[in-house]
């Protein structure tokens, strides 16, 4: 059956064939909104930078997206402030717009080691545009590779179909010119049965669908990850509020229970994480 084959094909990390000094530029992405990418990549830096990582940050969703509203920088009034330094709060540009996309690659101006955007829905056509004019991404790749960086895409996947396609659209367009890492989201359930379109199935005549989208990126080297589910009350308060989950213990807001729910959150994504340390130049 569809289901057993798919599940039982394992992630193959590529830590051994990767060169040591790569510099990164991670984008969180997904052409299907609403799958958890900002939560995802709020959980990332967070992470990275209570545990002494430099990490660039960029926020391509708008003004200010989740992100930037999270992990930005406040002035004195509590607003997050206009300019940031990417470094220690989170840099925002609106990857649809003309004047502000190109943010993208010039943000690597900077040199830094690692940089992480999170990318809006539904933007892949306007990153074909930076450098390619709307045909393909291999322009794209180019300038970042020739400034020594490598790409690695982290693909939030939810259980829809427009998950699995998208994932499939990116592997059609950069295959393994970049690195791909496949993020299970449990707060949309648990795998494999509730992903059907990424596993696989086997429908009730007997067809076997989706699937091959998840074969094709383990085959390319790529990792699968799951990231892990914040009871959702807890989340809402913290989210609210715009607090980190690192900082949760300390915001006066959350129960003990609430707060022993981020403590098991954050410790599950850290071991989660672990597989694509290789693909963040970790």
């Amino acid at each position: 059956m569809a289901t057993a084959t798919a599940a039982a094909v394992k992630p193959r990390p590529r830590a051994a064939a990767l060169p040591a000094a790569v510099k990164r530029v991670a984008l969180v992405a997904n052409e299907k909104g609403g799958v958890g990418k900002s939560v995802f990549t709020r959980t990332l830096v967070d992470h990275l930078r209570t545990n002494g990582k430099r990490v660039a940050a960029y926020d391509a969703d708008g003004s200010v997206g989740a992100t930037a509203r999270v992990l930005g920088s406040r002035d004195a009034a509590g607003a997050v402030e206009r300019v940031q330094n990417p470094v220690e709060g989170v840099g925002y540009y609106n990857g649809r717009a003309d004047a502000e996309r190109n943010i993208l690659l010039d943000s690597i101006e900077s040199g830094e080691k690692l940089y992480v955007h999170d990318l809006a829905g539904g933007l892949l056509a306007d990153l074909t545009r930076i450098v390619d004019g709307g045909e393909g991404l291999d322009g794209l790749l180019d300038a970042f590779e020739a400034h020594g960086y490598r790409l690695t895409l982290l693909h939030v996947i939810s259980p829809d179909v427009g998950a699995a396609q998208s994932v499939a659209r990116w592997l059609s367009l950069i295959g393994d010119r970049a690195d791909h890492v496949a993020v299970i989201n449990l707060k949309h359930g648990k795998p494999p049965n509730d992903f059907p379109f990424w596993y696989g199935f086997t429908d009730a005549k007997g067809v076997a669908k989706g699937g091959k989208t998840r074969e094709k990126l383990l085959a390319m080297g790529g990792v699968e990850i799951e990231f892990p589910a914040l009871p959702a009350g807890t989340f809402a308060k913290l989210d609210a509020e715009n607090i980190p989950f690192t900082r949760a213990d300390k915001a006066g807001l959350l129960t003990i229970t609430e707060r022993a729910h981020v403590t098991k959150y954050l410790r599950d994504f850290a071991a989660a994480l672990t597989p694509a340390f290789p693909f963040l130049g970790l």
